[in-house]
């Protein structure tokens, strides 16, 4: 078992800016924000009634769409639909392990929902179930698919088999590269595609549907082909075409290295055809829920299933319900203990609470718990100043009452929080943390409602 100094967990539920080093800042208030008028003298001396001119409206008859018309005027584009399926959110065991033995070391009580969100801030922490909703009559059913290399996820099978053979292919094949003839002709232009810097070539050579089709299977599978061609752009800048012409010396070939006898492919599309009838079967597979790692989420190429997932972990994050609840499972069945306390907010601790009564014990224990019991939320430094009014102000902690305070915490006859605050456990049975408390009622969840 790896020292508490090596886990990569820190608790420290402090807000990330109290956690950023101290440094200059610059506050600018509202009223010192400058106005349009103060940076612009010339217009005001111009005005003196200090009444601009209004901007006419649009005119009578202008489409909707027209640019000169005010953002807010214009209609927006309609959301998309998001697809029918559930979001979850589950703790990975890399993460549950080390964070167990940082809370054992520790000895004190944290918040569960505050543990939740620490593992949402680390996506090697937390994985994320996706199931498929039971549509209602008429609608089409949804299959999930999921890359078995690398657990990526999508909606549709023909961009999960594209990404398997992009990502995944060397396995089957070997790429190699071969060099000819720079393209012979005179051409007017190229056309190159904005979103990846790629030159294509003239549209009309004879390679160039080729090209298109191959560049946009292996990047931009899950744009729709019109749409994409759509993006590109003619350039007539003599070194872009100079440019293309050397690129296009350069060809790709695809050899297979598990078929027998080999084959050899001269176009992306022709072994992607080969690899969708002899291996796609075996790497890509289909059902109704996949589980994906966080880590996995983060770059996810199907981009309905990305925009859901970073619906829910916002979600999440202000009110992590469902993971709190996983992490409750998992820490249970590794011998952590749940409590409530105060307004019925869930603790985690490695220590089970063992109310113990004052008058069974010695006369220096006695006081201790008999002060903690008065001055609940007390503070090691504060609990040690009631006690001995008299010590030094530098030394709160005697040895004494320190090694006494910390055989109490170790037997779970104080709790001691993560904040420090010393309470002691109620000396009536109450019942265990079974859940965390529901969620406010009316608020909103894009998770799809499955825990």
């Amino acid at each position: 078992m790896s020292a508490a100094g090596d886990m990569p967990v820190e608790l420290n539920f402090a807000p990330e800016w109290a956690r950023q080093p101290a440094g200059p800042i610059t506050v600018t208030s509202s009223g010192d924000r400058p106005r349009r008028r103060e940076q612009a003298p010339d217009r005001r001396r111009a005005d003196p009634a200090g009444q601009r001119a209004r901007r006419p409206g649009p005119p009578p008859g202008r489409p909707p769409h027209d640019r000169r018309m005010p953002l807010r005027e214009r209609p927006r584009a309609p959301e998309p639909e998001p697809p029918p399926v559930a979001v979850a959110f589950i703790p990975e065991r890399r993460g549950l392990k080390p964070l167990v033995v940082r809370l054992a070391h520790s000895a004190r009580a944290y918040p569960l929902f505050e543990v939740a969100n620490l593992f949402l801030s680390k996506p090697d922490f937390y994985a994320v179930k996706i199931e498929a909703r039971d549509n209602a009559a008429g609608q089409e059913s949804v299959s999930l698919h999921q890359c078995g290399e690398c657990k990526a996820a999508f909606l549709d099978r023909t961009q999960a088999v594209s990404h398997a053979f992009q990502k995944h292919g060397d396995q089957f094949y070997a790429r190699e590269e071969t060099r000819s003839e720079p393209p012979q002709g005179a051409f007017r232009c190229v056309a190159r595609c904005p979103l990846s810097g790629e030159l294509l070539g003239p549209p009309n050579y004879h390679a160039f549907a080729d090209r298109l089709q191959d560049l946009h299977a292996s990047r931009f599978a899950s744009m729709p082909l019109d749409a994409y061609r759509r993006q590109l752009v003619n350039e007539t800048d003599p070194a872009l075409i100079e440019r293309w012409k050397q690129q296009a010396c350069i060809q790709t070939v695809y050899r297979t290295l598990r078929a027998e006898p080999a084959q050899t492919f001269t176009r992306r599309a022709q072994a992607e055809s080969h690899f969708q009838d002899h291996y796609a079967d075996g790497m890509v597979r289909a059902g109704r829920r996949v589980i994906v790692p966080g880590s996995v989420c983060q770059t996810l190429e199907d981009e309905a299933l990305r925009r859901l997932i970073e619906a829910a972990r916002a979600y999440e994050s202000r009110f992590p319900l469902r993971l709190a609840f996983s992490i409750q499972s998992a820490f249970r069945h590794l011998g952590l203990h749940m409590f409530k306390h105060g307004s019925k907010e869930t603790f985690v601790t490695a220590i089970v609470p063992n109310p113990i009564e004052p008058d069974r014990t010695d006369a220096g224990i006695r006081r201790i718990l008999e002060t903690i019991e008065a001055h609940p939320g007390v503070k090691r430094q504060e609990l040690a100043s009631i006690l001995n009014p008299e010590a030094a102000p530098d030394n709160p902690d005697a040895p004494p009452l320190l090694q006494t305070l910390r055989w109490l915490v170790g037997k779970g006859h104080i709790i001691e929080f993560f904040n420090g605050t010393l309470i002691l456990p109620p000396r009536r049975s109450e019942p265990e943390a079974d859940s965390p408390p529901a969620k406010p009622a009316g608020t909103p969840d894009p998770t799809g409602g499955k825990p």
